[in-house]
């Protein structure tokens, strides 16, 4: 009977498991979240100027293409690539012996031209005053004038071809506009060349320099001739100048394109021609309605339904999903109409890989606001 009332080594073993147990609560295993950083965007809006960065290419303001306006042999090129002239100075010439024996032949025929025309018009004198006196018929004096008629246009045409024929030979001479450098060359001596045939490609550099570049057709209406933009050179170190928007083109090049030109308001030491630019335009944009908001385009995330949405962060620093409704996509922003306002920070980039509902931290201020 004694053995029926003494407790077994077991149920001693789980009473003592039991108690400290019992003494434990959820509460005291909870554990603090830590915060996701995340890079945010402050959401502006959307009717004021916005940028953009296209890349062009620096060209002299003044330039042109030299050329004789005669055919003939190239005897002698006096400058090559990278040369300096000055204004007049001979830069290339023709072989001008044809041309010297062409106006030689010119100047002959006009003196006889003139000849010819002196003897016309003293027989028309002679005839002329014989007449008044009645010792020859009307018929004598009207040869004689059309004696003198010819003789005149036959005079006024060898001097016209003498003096084709002079300009011809100073033709045969290439001299430069302005003073500059060469920029290309494109002949070389014993050539044979024919009129218009470019020669020279020459630069001016008292007109200062302008870029050359070109926009889609979506961003021609945000532009306009003489508002001012920044153009920075990275073969300078990047030196920055602004510049002045002159011309816009109304013909577009290939692919819907519209060619413009900058000129440089002040350019920087060492800029030359060819260098490449890069252009960041300040786009004026029209009005439009105020509740469509430019994002950046990585702030996007779409979900199974392809339904787009953005992470809001909350006064709390916590994500909100806000659906969106993506009215127009850029290279690098996008246009969206939702549940959004100017002032609000979304997450910018990467907002696949948090949640809604998810503690984050900004990027730039995790130390101060959780040290």
């Amino acid at each position: 009977m004694f053995r029926a009332h003494r407790p077994s080594v077991l149920a001693t073993l789980l009473f003592g498991l039991v108690l400290p147990l019992a003494g434990c609560s959820p509460e005291t295993s909870s554990t603090t979240e830590i915060p996701t950083v995340v890079d945010s965007y402050t959401i502006q809006a959307g009717n004021g100027r916005e940028l953009t960065h296209i890349s062009g290419r620096v060209r002299a303001a003044e330039r042109t293409t030299l050329s004789f306006e005669i055919a003939g042999k190239l005897e002698s090129i006096d400058v090559d690539v990278g040369d300096h002239f000055d204004a007049d100075q001979t830069l290339a010439t023709l072989d001008d012996e044809r041309y010297r024996l062409v106006a030689q032949q010119r100047r002959a025929e006009a003196r006889e031209a003139e000849a010819s025309l002196l003897e016309k018009r003293q027989d028309y004198r002679r005839q002329s005053s014989l007449a008044d006196k009645g010792y020859v018929s009307d018929t004598q004096l009207d040869t004689a004038r059309a004696g003198l008629d010819t003789a005149e246009s036959r005079h006024a045409s060898a001097v016209a071809a003498q003096e084709l024929a002079e300009r011809d030979l100073e033709q045969t001479t290439l001299s430069a506009p302005f003073a500059g450098s060469v920029s290309a060359r494109q002949a070389e001596p014993s050539e044979r060349v024919g009129a218009n045939q470019a020669i020279l490609e020459v630069i001016s550099d008292r007109d200062g320099f302008e870029v050359e570049t070109s926009v889609p057709e979506t961003l021609v209406d945000a532009l306009s001739t003489g508002s001012t933009h920044d153009v920075s050179l990275p073969a300078l170190g990047g030196a920055t100048t602004p510049a002045t928007l002159t011309q816009l083109g109304t013909q577009p090049r290939s692919s819907n394109n519209y060619p413009i030109i900058l000129a440089l308001n002040e350019p920087p030491a060492g800029v030359r021609a060819g260098m490449t630019a890069e252009v960041e335009l300040a786009l004026a944009e029209p009005a439009r309605d105020a509740s469509i908001l430019p994002i950046p385009l990585t702030a996007l995330v779409h979900d199974d339904r392809q339904r787009a949405h953005v992470l809001r962060i909350d006064e709390n620093d916590r994500l909100e999903s806000v659906e969106v409704t993506v009215v127009d996509i850029g290279q690098e922003r996008a246009k969206v109409r939702g549940d959004l306002a100017p002032g609000d920070r979304i997450v910018a980039r990467g907002a696949e890989f948090v949640d809604p509902g998810q503690q984050v931290s900004l990027l730039g201020q995790g130390p101060e606001r959780y040290n």
